[in-house]
């Protein structure tokens, strides 16, 4: 895979990606999942799947290495382990299959965004026995593994499944980042790091410094933070990112 970044001068564009990077980081902080889907469709679109998948998984994994650290005393560790070896498997499983083309990359990650958008049926309420639970959790990881490293945008499957195993929403957004941690952690070891003379990059940088600055902005309004109206605003950019996908492959 190519990794050689050549970021354009700061333009609109770069501005766009850089808000939406903030609101990312933040909603991340705030309710567990949405960097990816908020602003990892955008930086797909103005630098490339090839370069903007692994600086969207670097940007995550320090979201979520940092969520982690402040909410250890909290997580759910029999989840998170169960969930992120899971997870690891499903890297691992991603990493043997050939390299995929832009338009694939493009494509998975808009149908992703597509489930993302959709409103869970009210048959999916009823909490799971142990067993089911246990199975639903270890399934989800494998497939949350196989996208992250084909698209750093794992979308809501692992949360789904806590969710019907009876598990809390503030429990699922902390178990959540340790569960990340790993994922994100074995997609970068598979794609690789952003090659070093990026990091001098002035954009690449200021994308850093706006996701450390999400990440305050995200524990300020954690507190403060509706569920629903924070899942609402996550559907409606999955909703217009996929659609701004699909596009840039057929035209």
């Amino acid at each position: 895979m190519d990794l050689t970044l050549a970021f354009p001068p700061l333009t609109s564009t770069m501005i766009a990606c850089t808000i939406f990077v903030l609101i990312g980081s933040a909603v991340q902080v705030a309710a567990g999942t949405g960097l990816s889907v908020i602003c990892g469709p955008f930086l797909m679109l103005w630098i490339g799947p090839a370069a903007g998948v692994p600086i969207l998984l670097s940007l995550n994994l320090l979201v979520s290495a940092v969520a982690t650290a402040c909410d250890s005393r909290t997580i759910q560790w029999p989840d998170a382990f169960l969930a992120a070896g899971a997870t690891f498997a499903g890297c691992v499983f991603a990493s043997l299959i050939p390299g995929l083309s832009d338009s694939a990359l493009k494509l998975i990650t808009a149908c992703v965004l597509l489930i993302v958008a959709l409103p869970r049926p009210p048959s999916l309420d009823k909490p799971l026995s142990t067993a089911s639970a246990t199975a639903g959790i270890t399934l989800a990881g494998l497939i949350t593994g196989a996208l992250t490293v084909w698209t750093a945008t794992p979308g809501p499957i692992t949360p789904a499944a806590l969710t019907r195993a009876g598990r809390s929403g503030s429990d699922i957004r902390r178990t959540m980042q340790p569960i990340s941690v790993v994922g994100y952690g074995g997609a970068l070891a598979w794609v690789g790091l952003p090659v070093a003379r990026s990091v001098s990059e002035g954009p690449f940088l200021l994308l850093i410094a706006t996701t450390l600055v999400g990440i305050g902005a995200g524990y300020a309004i954690r507190p403060r933070t509706n569920p629903e109206q924070v899942t609402l605003l996550i559907r409606i950019v999955a909703a217009a990112a996929a659609v701004l996908l699909v596009a840039s492959v057929l035209r």
